[in-house]
């Protein structure tokens, strides 16, 4: 896989706090920033322009920056506040993390969410280390065989959080517990000063009714659920090709594409024809959706009956509830289950007596999605190509004993190099089965091809009778035998010999 290099030897690295509108954190230096659209267009946000801490804390707590700050930056002014500008191929920095949308609407705004994706994670995963840059070492940290246990973050005193009014937006040091109340709508038990976010608790803790402090918990762990939904949410944070996926996969259909994005993003969607997508990034399964309404997805699933052991039949949101447990947070038509690292989000809608989606019927479910916990997947994923081009590209840099990349070499027609022990080329075209590889390319492209029947984007040449495209994850090279007729394919890490871009 070709990763970005990295032409600051130190790069800033910007952490997003929230999306609409823009704003964050760069982590080496604590300053809080703004994003303004520039270069991109509008929404981008793309240039990003340091905030003081007073309009940082407004911001998180719902009361927006004067809206002539940003109109000035954007006309050009307060370039002495400019901390990064879009240029080049690329209007994000090198070092970009970026807020996740979440399942759940948002209690409230704030550092928190961050924090939030750290619990359960290893104590030197990415998430933990931006939650502990964030902390600046202020925050009291416990883990276990699991990963982040428990945060505990002072807003007083010495070892105080170093922005406290930018936890959890809206809250300060010295809040009241009915403006926490406020914020994080009712505790758990009346008597207490324990709320949840998504989940989790949060316990806060005042001193003459002021808040001097904030400690946020795992979700207890609870085994997950057996039947076909317990063999999708094991596949969840598995590797492609693995048992797990291939176990996942044979409930799901006899066959299935492997979509890119539009926007060119290394995510890919897999639509089987059993009613079930799965999203994949970087060799791992990040989500499984199981559609139980024609209006969900492509197709529905075919044994919903089978789905959940022990939920009474027909599936509704009382049944299973009874048969998974209680969720650990609800909000409208949606229901979230934590089984460990992994999340199953429950869609409902509401059935009339025809068994068509109305108003003032009993809700069933709609959709079932287990996710890797701390992960998104794409609500809207623009399909733009589909075919084992996907596949290719996404085995360059791997390992030959990889799932995936072992399935690949075991395709018929093509061939794989290594280099070092991992895949450096895959090509098809010159070890027979042309009109079955080709064909399976991108999907709908004829088995004897002309380069137009590539639908990619405008190609590169390279030399009379070589057409080249350059992805984010690798280069495809196709040669012609009279600069028109396919003869063969090469995905590799880099561009042919000689070609000049």
């Amino acid at each position: 896989m070709r990763k970005k290099v990295l032409t600051d030897p130190n790069p800033k690295h910007f952490v997003q706090v929230n999306q609409r509108p823009s704003l964050g954190i760069e982590l080496h230096s604590g300053l809080p920033w703004v994003g303004v659209d520039q270069q991109v267009g509008h929404g981008s946000a793309d240039a990003l322009f340091e905030l003081t801490d007073e309009h940082y804390a407004s911001e998180m707590a719902g009361e927006p920056v004067e809206g002539s700050f940003v109109m000035e930056c954007w006309r050009g002014e307060h370039n002495d506040k400019l901390l990064y500008y879009p240029s080049g191929r690329t209007w994000r920095p090198e070092r970009w993390s970026a807020s996740r949308t979440r399942r759940l609407p948002d209690p409230c705004r704030g550092e928190i969410w961050w924090h939030v994706d750290a619990l359960g994670e290893p104590a030197d995963s990415e998430n933990a280390e931006i939650s502990r840059q964030l902390a600046a070492g202020t925050a009291e940290v416990v883990t276990d065989a699991e990963g982040v246990l428990r945060m505990t973050f002072a807003l007083v005193g010495d070892l105080a959080y170093p922005r406290p009014a930018a936890l959890i937006g809206g809250l300060t040091a010295g809040s009241t517990r009915d403006r926490a109340r406020a914020i994080l709508g009712a505790p758990v038990h009346p008597e207490t000063d324990t709320f949840q976010i998504e989940g989790h608790p949060v316990h806060l803790t005042f001193v003459d009714d002021g808040l001097v402090e904030v400690a946020l918990e795992r979700t207890p762990s609870v085994p997950p659920p057996a039947g076909q939904i317990g063999v999708f949410i094991a596949a969840v944070g598995e590797p492609e090709a693995g048992p797990a996926f291939q176990a996942a996969a044979a409930l799901a259909g006899t066959t299935h594409r492997r979509w890119a994005a539009s926007s060119g993003v290394g995510r890919r969607l897999l639509t089987f024809d059993g009613g079930v997508e799965m999203q994949v990034q970087d060799d791992r399964v990040i989500s499984v959706q199981v559609s139980l309404s024609s209006e969900v997805g492509d197709s529905s699933y075919r044994s919903a009956a089978d789905l959940v052991p022990g939920a009474d039949e027909p599936l509704t949101r009382e049944s299973l509830r009874a048969a998974l447990g209680g969720p650990v947070a609800s909000s409208g038509r949606t229901d979230l289950y934590r089984f460990g690292r992994r999340d199953l989000v429950v869609e409902h809608g509401v059935v009339g007596k025809h068994g068509v989606l109305s108003a003032g019927s009993g809700e069933v479910p709609t959709s079932m999605t287990a996710v890797l916990r701390g992960v998104t997947p794409s609500d809207r994923f623009y399909r733009w190509r589909s075919g084992e081009f996907t596949v290719f590209l996404d085995v360059l840099g791997r390992p030959s004993s990889n799932a995936l990349a072992a399935r690949v070499s075991g395709l018929p027609g093509v061939r794989v190099r290594l280099s070092k022990g991992v895949v450096a080329s895959v090509e098809i075209g010159t070890s027979g089965h042309q009109s079955e590889r080709f064909g399976a390319f991108v999907d709908g492209m004829p088995g004897a091809p002309v380069i137009d029947d590539i639908a990619f984007s405008r190609p590169g040449t390279f030399g009379d009778r070589g057409y080249v495209w350059d992805f984010d994850r690798g280069w495809i090279h196709a040669l012609t035998s009279d600069g028109t007729a396919v003869k063969s394919i090469t995905i590799t890490d880099g561009p042919p010999r000689g070609f000049i871009d």
